[in-house]
């Protein structure tokens, strides 16, 4: 028997499809190590460079802001040369600026690179989620896209506990850099050999600048997309904070530098669980909203927990909570289950490259407000009243606006 579109054996079809899913999961481990490595390094390089929280906020969100502007061209360019051909090339991209940020001293460069990284890895997700969700089936498709997205976590964890390591053990975090690069050339070989278009490209319906714009109008137009719209850019808020967290634990509760790796890594490696336990359980559930309320209202509780714990608390227990936060947190891979189920298939990938897009951009503007909020109160109390009243709300915006989609055709 053979897989009715690529012809491929059935058997091998299923086989096949578990080895690309574990390229791309080196793929996006990497890129999400080097997604947290401003973060992860904030105390670092305040200190190397002598610069204030705004411009860190700022070299934070030189990543993330064109990551966010570039969500909807990684649908049209899927749609135009094939997900394989959009990683490679891409990819290829975020090799260069990688090699910079590794060779930069100062500032400015710092920032280039982080600009070339950002565009590199802003069109991978998106297609690796098409690819996944054209070699698995329905019934382990919302499952493999959170072993995808679980691959995140890993990458965030080697980040935050890998620098105060190398920090501590070699002097530097430069040679830990490096090491992570080597790893992403080598699956970029890897990927020009398995990556494999399954449907055929069907780029003339796409590469029409009317036919490209009529997409994003049906999308903007179709008021299904708003409260995924809304919802992740609220949600963005708080993974903001993370990214501020390592240094607000050092200034506001006393923890050195090596602790806060810890406490951040507990964290981020509650992704991984995180990521495949909230998409199986949706899975089992035959439920996309019920899991998805349920673990966001879990995750804004966490979060306003951590802002009021006493700074004599033992670190085992902000580890446990940073745990419970990013666990929880790992809502967000029902999203990528739930846009194509909700929207029609013509404007779907359109619909992911909006919202992830979207709140890209408010997570990297946050950011950089929260810095800039630092400077100018000379604390943390005005940043961290923008997050909690973000994280209230958050849950609420699911309850209330978002509807049941496991299963139903877009049109229905």
């Amino acid at each position: 028997m053979q897989d009715s579109e690529s012809g491929i054996p059935l058997e091998k079809s299923r086989y096949y499809a578990v080895i690309l899913l574990a390229s791309i999961c080196v793929t996006y481990f990497v890129e999400n190590f080097l997604r947290s490595t401003a973060g992860a390094l904030t105390p670092i390089l305040i200190d190397e460079l002598g610069i204030s929280h705004g411009a860190m906020g700022l070299l934070v969100s030189a990543y993330f802001f064109v990551y966010g502007l570039m969500q909807l061209p990684s649908g049209i360019l899927s749609d135009t040369f094939g997900a394989k051909k959009t990683i490679l090339g891409f990819t290829a991209l975020t090799v260069v600026g990688v090699f910079l940020f590794w060779i930069s001293r100062s500032y400015n460069l710092l920032f280039a690179a982080q600009f070339l990284v950002g565009i590199g890895c802003s069109t991978f997700y998106i297609n690796a989620v098409k690819l996944v969700s054209t070699w698995f089936p329905a019934n382990r498709k919302a499952t493999a896209i959170g072993i995808l997205s679980a691959s995140s976590g890993l990458g965030n964890f080697v980040s935050y506990m890998g620098f105060p390591i190398a920090m501590e053990a070699l002097g530097g975090w430069r040679s830990l850099y490096f090491g992570m690069s080597v790893i992403l050339v080598v699956n970029w070989v890897m990927n020009f050999f398995i990556l494999k278009d399954k449907e055929e490209l069907q780029a003339s319906h796409h590469t029409g600048r009317g036919s490209i714009l009529n997409s994003v109008s049906s999308a903007l137009r179709d008021r299904r997309i708003y409260p995924f719209l809304f919802g992740f850019i609220l949600a963005s808020t708080g993974w903001a904070f993370m990214n501020w967290m390592t240094q607000y634990l050092m200034d506001v509760k006393g923890f050195t530098y090596f602790q806060v790796g810890q406490i951040a890594s507990a964290g981020t490696i509650a992704g991984i669980p995180g990521c495949i336990i909230v998409a199986a359980v949706s899975d089992r559930l035959r439920k996309r909203k019920l899991p998805l309320v349920a673990f966001a209202s879990l995750y804004t509780t966490a979060l306003v927990a951590l802002f009021f714990l006493p700074a004599s608390t033992p670190l085992a227990v902000y580890m446990a909570l940073t745990f419970t936060i990013n666990f929880c947190g790992s809502f967000w891979v029902l999203f990528f289950s739930m846009i194509p189920e909700t929207l029609p298939a013509e404007t779907a990938a359109i619909g992911l490259g909006i919202v992830n897009g979207a709140g890209t951009i408010g997570f990297s503007v946050i950011a950089t407000i929260y810095g800039v909020f630092v400077d100018v109160t000379g604390g943390y109390g005005a940043s961290n009243m923008m997050i909690l009243g973000a994280a209230v709300v958050t849950p609420l915006i699911f309850g209330l606006l978002v509807k049941e989609c496991y299963g139903q055709s877009p049109e229905e």
